[in-house]
């Protein structure tokens, strides 16, 4: 009795070994494929964000099955219709955020698979990382890029502002926003005093992100050329820039070397322009001693040098309670 029990049983456990073995023989896998991910917002919010997925949107999975499921959900990946749907929701309390952090992890129910296929999500790969950008509309007055001029323009502009709708974080920081470099026209040959104007687009993109501007371009007019004059400067005081911290006292080798005179041009007004001119201290390593750097001048905007020179300044470094070699500091 006890021997028909035993062979039973091995007779069970070899039938089952059997079936099994059949039963792989009868599966197919499709290892590690790309499942896009698709993301939106519920429509009360749609128009107030913009979305960036940090990395890949997609997720990867595992399909185990019957040759003709698997064959069933081949056709579906070539025709685009295996995907993720995932909505965010941002919170009451987070609205006003300028961005908003979410992590969507995507489970192995969210793939619409064809029924007798096993689907299994890679560990590590079912995660996406979503920031939400807060969308402003801001009114910003347009400013003229001239850098392809070479040269100070006066031009007016129609309309003065614009409608920009962009990143809260960056509006928010913006004052006025830029036409994309343009160079205008002449003026008509043998008509020097004639008007001339372009239609210029304005940029597309602030700090790297995408904005959008209503109207998307503006009318820049040429006026006539700014009246330029030359401005005779003499006993401009020399100031010298030291960085934060440094011990050394800086004294000019005689009086003469802290004033100076000069000539630059720039537009024609009743008063002349301040002038701020200095020597560096703060780049480069100094000792005590006598030195000699180049002069530098900090002019108001459309100013330059009227004649280009390398003016140099000669002064002594000297360490606190030294005497000076150059006589008393200066005031």
């Amino acid at each position: 009795m006890f021997d028909r029990l035993t062979s039973l049983f091995f007779a069970l456990c070899l039938a089952s070994l059997v079936w099994l073995y059949a039963r792989s023989r009868d599966q197919e896998i499709l290892d590690h494929v790309p499942i896009p991910v698709r993301i939106s917002l519920p429509p009360s919010q749609a128009d107030q964000y913009e979305l960036e997925v940090q990395g890949e949107s997609q997720v990867l999975a595992t399909f185990t099955g019957t040759p003709a499921r698997i064959r069933e959900l081949r056709g579906i990946l070539q025709r685009g219709e295996l995907r993720v749907d995932s909505t965010i929701v941002v919170p009451e309390s987070r609205l006003k955020d300028d961005r908003f952090f979410e992590t969507i992890v995507v489970e192995n129910p969210d793939l619409p698979t064809p029924q007798g296929v096993k689907v299994t999500l890679v560990p590590g790969h079912n995660r996406l990382r979503v920031v939400l950008h807060r969308l402003m509309d801001k009114q910003l007055p347009v400013r003229f890029d001239n850098s392809l001029q070479g040269q100070s323009a006066n031009v007016t502009i129609e309309p003065k502002g614009v409608q920009v709708r962009g990143r809260q974080a960056v509006l928010g920081r913006t004052d006025a926003i830029p036409t994309q470099p343009w160079i205008l026209p002449g003026p008509a040959e043998g008509d020097p005093a004639s008007a001339v104007a372009a239609r210029v687009p304005l940029v597309t993109e602030l700090e790297g992100t995408r904005i959008t501007c209503e109207p998307n371009q503006v009318l820049v007019r040429l006026g006539r050329p700014m009246a330029r004059k030359v401005y005779e400067l003499t006993d401009v005081p020399v100031h010298f820039l030291c960085p934060a911290g440094q011990t050394l006292r800086p004294r000019f080798v005689n009086e003469r070397g802290s004033r100076i005179s000069l000539k630059i041009t720039g537009p024609a007004q009743d008063e002349p322009p301040k002038v701020f001119a200095f020597v560096d201290l703060t780049r480069g390593t100094f000792r005590p001693g006598l030195h000699e750097e180049l002069l530098q001048l900090q002019l108001p905007p459309g100013f330059q040098p009227f004649e280009e020179s390398a003016s140099r300044i000669s002064f002594e470094l000297q360490a606190p309670e030294t005497p000076s070699r150059m006589g008393p500091p200066l005031p």
